[in-house]
């Protein structure tokens, strides 16, 4: 197997990433009144001020211009850092089959891309949230031992990617011993 992902495949495996994926204008495509656009010819972004507009942002009776910044989304050039990244820790040959061995890793990606997220934002978070109270009312989750008491798994219990890339990964990870008595020769 020779796993390739794209950054077109990641967003169609999590089509609601947090931060929203970058809204790049696209040539004739339809967009409506509030939609925002970057326009990549300008580097700067534009909001359709018209009910319905096929014409580009650089038509200034369809487009008003908005103030934004790229790195309030999630831009190609970051999921393909992530998919490098995630590359670095992925084992394809524990799977039999592409498809399979692609969800896992794209779960993977998904991690590493909320982790760079975490460190960019300056969020110094080191795990994920086991509770949270406001008043009265708390709420409180745990992580499966299995996961915590591995090392090699433990890592990715500070995203909920990560701990669903650990349990996709888990049966993959286990399996049968067998034990036949016998004895080597020395030649």
């Amino acid at each position: 197997m020779n796993l390739v992902v794209t950054a077109s495949e990641f967003k169609a495996q999590f089509p609601r990433f947090s931060p929203e994926y970058l809204p790049i204008y696209i040539t004739n495509s339809t967009h409506f009144e509030g939609d925002i656009v970057y326009y990549s010819d300008t580097g700067l972004f534009y909001q359709c001020v018209v009910k319905t507009t096929t014409n580009s942002p650089s038509n200034t009776t369809d487009w008003d211009l908005y103030s934004d910044d790229v790195l309030n989304y999630t831009r190609d050039s970051d999921i393909l850092e992530a998919i490098a990244e995630a590359s670095v820790n992925f084992n394809e040959s524990l799977f039999s089959d592409i498809e399979t061995a692609k969800k896992v890793f794209l779960y993977l990606v998904a991690h590493y891309l909320t982790v760079d997220f975490r460190n960019a934002l300056g969020t110094n978070q080191i795990g994920i949230v086991t509770s949270k109270s406001v008043g009265s009312v708390s709420e409180g989750y745990s992580i499966p031992d299995w996961i915590m008491k591995n090392s090699a798994l433990a890592p990715y219990a500070t995203t909920g990617y990560g701990i669903k890339y650990a349990t996709l990964l888990r049966p993959y990870l286990v399996g049968n011993i067998m034990i036949f008595k016998g004895r080597s020769t020395i030649d």
